[in-house]
């Protein structure tokens, strides 16, 4: 009540924030939302009224793509620094210290700030202030309401200034809406690898442009020709009666669309639509215009939120019109009109490619974009032509409908509709190119970082060198690593959204709910939040194993006494393995075929108390690795004492400065000494400090030995 502040923060504002700290005192029988709120909530309602209250983590869902979205993850790729996490259980022990509770204190502290930090660097209050003073909504409405919500509140104002009324449909109304007819163009591409220049051309905001260059809106729309004249036609979720006499008297002003709808010209009545899109894009021009003078960086933050904003409100124009489940004023007739009208410049912008240019192929086509392949061109000559071929498509296009000359591709992999991959290059005089990726795993988020990582390092192999043998072997040396488990288990973590516990069949075997029904029943707490990326591994097991039992969190496979093994079989097989077959198919390879002439490496996890714990030690020699028979050392190592001190003392003394160096960045990282208590698997020294904690235990091994080659 001091302070009075407008927004309460919280990460997890549900659950570990301001959630938790209701649940709190309600248990002491306290009613905390009365207490914080400005007025009296509603009875039975628990709000805080008059104060917004923000989920740091739900923003930045839409803001930020990750694979998962924890506050440290979250934090280290916005703002570029690690922050520590610690248990809740060193926490308690902390605070119940009057020596160590200040760590408590500063724990909670950075979190705080931090998520101040996220919310400024992302410049979410900016943003959302200016697309709420541009919409004509609320703040809280931005983040909470839809697209056409938006796009009804700048139409109502045009609406009104017409004196006209909306249309409210009921819910029956709009089920008895004609069905949409049209869809728009997509090309299947002939899938393969071109080498020859891939010229982009892309139509430039097309829905909105041919809503403007056609003049469809639902004030200029006279029905369906078929219909024109007749009594109470259907129109949209409603009726629509014309008398044949004013058809006639328009004759002259009249389009009609390839969906055979007719329009008025703006020559008759300007649609609202129309008037509407126009004024955002060319106030969207002059605000980037402007922005490209600005040199203040406050003010470019402002004009960029605008220009976003109206950016977002042209772009889902279209989809308010075609909203026929739960639209709010859906209208077949004008959307069909829309894309067929798209659908229709796409296909002349195609013909027009192939013939202005000889020997030109459209090998791909998308909606608002298209493909052209120039074979035996130069890359200047690519940019030459493929401007020439947009300058020609403009001309046959009413103003405002452009194509742009957008990048050329080489080299370049089409899959399959909407997966492409390739080398980009925007303008003739650069030289390095632009690793760009479109639907493939390399920018998906429903695989472990290692796919995508994989397979953007074949693709640029293959893109550099063209040749299917540097690809096979740099394949094979990646997979003989996972073999050898000489990789990072965090590049092995996936991430899947959590449907809740009843989004789910009952016999569902799900890993992201096989895990939170294991987190259920330690902690009832510990149920992840509906649309929360749930991580896992998946490990070796027993023969005969579900592959759902194999399953497991991240940090159980880091527990020190841990015998779980990431399953490289299963990540090589299921995962890696047929992303990359994807793009090898197209040339004649296969890269599970090598997989399987790759040697496997064989391991040994003797359990403790067991006989192999006490075998296994003598079966490699600890100097050498070498045989070695019944003891630690081989016979030849055992006969030249002096060098195997020495090589023994070198192995303990790179393990100890290693480990030595990975607690001294998390000391930095945590501002105190604590080793072993930060429990973040978002960090990368965590999997290098599990990895040199395990070869540690092994160095007591080489001492003993080297200790008994000394005295020998």
């Amino acid at each position: 009540h001091r302070w009075d502040p407008d927004v309460l923060l919280g990460y997890d504002a549900e659950r570990t924030s301001w959630g938790y700290l209701c649940e709190r005192a309600e248990h002491l029988e306290l009613d905390l939302h009365a207490r914080l709120s400005r007025a009296p909530p509603p009875p039975g309602r628990k709000e805080f009224v008059g104060r917004i209250l923000l989920s740091v983590w739900r923003i930045l869902r839409k803001e930020v793509a990750l694979n998962i979205y924890t506050f440290e993850n979250a934090y280290y790729h916005v703002m570029h620094r690690r922050v520590p996490l610690f248990s809740f259980r060193t926490l308690s022990e902390w605070f119940s210290q009057d020596l160590f509770r200040w760590r408590v204190v500063e724990h909670y502290a950075l979190r705080a700030r931090g998520n101040l930090e996220l919310l400024d660097e992302l410049n979410v209050f900016g943003k959302t202030s200016q697309m709420a003073s541009i919409f004509g909504i609320q703040f809280l409405e931005v983040l909470s309401r839809g697209s056409q919500f938006r796009v009804e509140s700048m139409l109502l104002r045009l609406v009104r200034s017409r004196r006209m009324v909306a249309l409210s449909p009921s819910t029956a109304q709009r089920a008895r809406q004609r069905a949409p007819e049209f869809i728009p163009l997509v090309l299947e591409p002939r899938a393969q690898l071109y080498t020859d220049p891939v010229v982009v051309l892309d139509f430039q905001s097309l829905y909105p442009s041919v809503i403007i260059a056609h003049n469809y809106c639902f004030s200029t729309c006279l029905g369906r020709v078929d219909s024109l004249g007749s009594s109470a036609s259907p129109f949209g979720c409603s009726t629509l009666e014309v008398p044949l006499t004013f058809v006639r008297s328009l004759r002259d002003h009249i389009t009609v669309s390839p969906a055979g709808v007719a329009f008025v010209r703006p020559s008759i009545r300007k649609g609202l639509l129309p008037q509407m899109l126009d004024e955002v894009l060319g106030t969207r021009l002059m605000v980037k215009q402007a922005m490209s003078r600005c040199t203040d960086k406050a003010l470019r933050r402002v004009l960029d939120a605008q220009q976003l904003s109206l950016k977002l409100i042209a772009n889902v124009t279209y989809g308010y019109t075609a909203a026929s489940f739960s639209g709010r004023m859906p209208c077949v007739e004008v959307a069909d009109s829309v894309v067929s009208k798209g659908r229709e410049a796409l296909e002349r912008a195609i013909r027009t490619a192939e013939a202005t240019v000889p020997g030109a192929r459209v090998i791909y086509g998308d909606t608002d974009s298209l493909f052209v392949l120039l074979e035996g061109r130069s890359r200047r000559e690519a940019f030459q032509l493929g401007q020439e071929i947009a300058d020609r498509v403009t001309a046959q296009n009413p103003r405002p409908m452009c194509l742009r000359m957008e990048k050329v591709y080489q080299p370049c992999v089409l899959q399959t509709k909407k997966r492409y991959v390739g080398f980009a290059y925007e303008h003739p005089d650069q030289q390095e190119p632009k690793y760009d990726a479109k639907g493939i795993e390399t920018v998906r988020r429903d695989t472990c970082p290692a796919v995508s990582k994989l397979l953007e390092k074949m693709l640029r192999v293959l893109f550099t060198s063209q040749d299917v043998c540097a690809v096979k072997r740099f394949v094979k040396l990646q997979f003989s690593k996972i073999l050898a488990e000489r990789v990072s288990p965090q590049d092995f973590i996936f991430a899947r959204e959590f449907r809740g516990l009843h989004g789910y069949q009952p016999s569902a075997c799900v890993p992201a709910l096989e895990i939170t029904r294991r987190l259920v029943r330690r902690d009832p707490r510990a149920e992840p939040l509906v649309g929360e990326r749930v991580p896992y591994v998946v490990v070796y097991g027993h023969p005969g194993q579900r592959l759902i039992e194999l399953v497991r969190q991240p940090h159980e496979l880091l527990a020190s006494h841990s015998q779980l093994r990431l399953n490289a079989h299963y990540y090589v097989g299921r995962a890696i393995g047929p992303a990359l077959n994807r793009v090898l198919r197209l040339l004649g390879a296969n890269c599970l075929q090598w997989y399987e002439e790759l040697p496997r490496p064989r391991f040994v996890n003797p359990r403790p108390g067991t006989l192999a714990a006490y075998l296994v030690v003598g079966q490699l020699c600890l100097a050498c690795g070498g045989q070695a028979e019944s003891r630690q050392l081989c016979a030849s190592c055992e006969a030249d004492p002096g060098y195997t001190a020495l090589v023994l003392g070198g192995k303990v003394q790179r393990v100890q400065k290693a480990l030595l160096e990975l607690q001294a960045v998390c000391h930095s990282c945590m501002g105190f000494q604590a080793s072993g208590t930060c429990v973040s698997t978002d960090c990368p020294v965590l999997y290098k400090t599990a990895r040199v904690t395990s070869e540690a235990q092994q160095a007591l091994d080489w001492n003993s030995a080297r200790n008994g080659a000394s005295s020998s």
